[in-house]
């Protein structure tokens, strides 16, 4: 009786046709009338324990190939991304930004080039009425990461009057989480050579940083599209990281305003 056994060899597994010893060990056993049944049952439970820890580790092995081979493979992928160049004007906040498919048309080729595969899945909304979007980042070695994030309802506009039916507010939403998360997971920027104010500013702020944001403008009355007007971006969510705190300090000095009876 022999056993093939999977051995790894410089990342490769291949199979191993010698014989196997502990085998070896139990045929004699069974081939010995003084063996006791106690003894021979033990041997084999050793066997079943020995084969489960040398799956548990290949299994291991070869998460951690894959693991390596998808961020080799996504530093790779991002040194090669391109600004992707802003193509829409938005006339509420008079800037520019990229749309989907620009986004999706300059950086997507590159992205499949390198072995990834991207996914987006709205699923139903949070407690904070927020639309869900399961995101799923796949390698052709493997690896997967995935993960959820809410996108606030785009329904409303500049006063706060529902501009939208059901059905729009939910494609626009959608859309712009599509946008808002490919760029995010692979640090991808846009940019125009016309909009120096739009390059260099740095990566967008974080979901957390999102979130506080919305709370400090539904506390003080803060328009969402004069907010965008102020720090040039195209929505929300598009403000840099590295002007997050002077966003909360202006915030707040106009709720004191308001609060004051001043004008904001």
């Amino acid at each position: 009786m022999n056993s093939a056994v999977e051995i790894r060899k410089d990342d490769r597994f291949e199979v191993d046709h010698r014989p196997d010893p502990f085998i070896q060990m139990i045929e004699r056993v069974v081939l010995d009338p003084q063996a006791s049944v106690e003894k021979l049952e033990r041997m084999l439970q050793l066997r079943n324990e020995e084969v489960e820890n040398n799956r548990r580790r290949a299994r291991e092995d070869a998460e951690f190939v894959a693991k390596r081979a998808y961020f080799a493979a996504m530093s790779k992928c991002q040194t090669e991304l391109p600004v992707v160049t802003k193509n829409r004007k938005n006339d509420h906040t008079k800037s520019t930004y990229a749309d989907l498919a620009a986004i999706e048309e300059q950086a997507m080729p590159i992205i499949h080039k390198h072995g990834f595969a991207v996914s987006f899945q709205p699923d139903g909304y949070n407690e904070l009425g927020e639309l869900r979007i399961l995101w799923e980042i796949s390698h052709e070695e493997g690896h997967v990461r995935n993960g959820d994030a809410g996108i606030p309802v785009d329904g409303a506009g500049s006063q706060g009057k529902v501009n939208k039916t059901g059905t729009q507010a939910f494609g626009s939403t959608a859309t712009y989480g599509r946008r808002y998360l490919l760029c995010m997971l692979f640090n991808i920027s846009t940019g125009d050579d016309r909009d120096g104010n739009a390059i260099g500013k740095g990566a967008p702020i974080s979901e957390d940083q999102l979130r506080q944001l919305w709370a400090i403008m539904d506390e003080v009355g803060a328009s969402a599209d004069k907010f965008c007007e102020v720090y040039d971006i195209q929505a929300v969510p598009d403000l840099p990281a590295s002007m997050f705190d002077d966003a909360v300090q202006n915030l707040r000095a106009y709720g004191k305003r308001q609060a004051g009876g001043g004008r904001g």
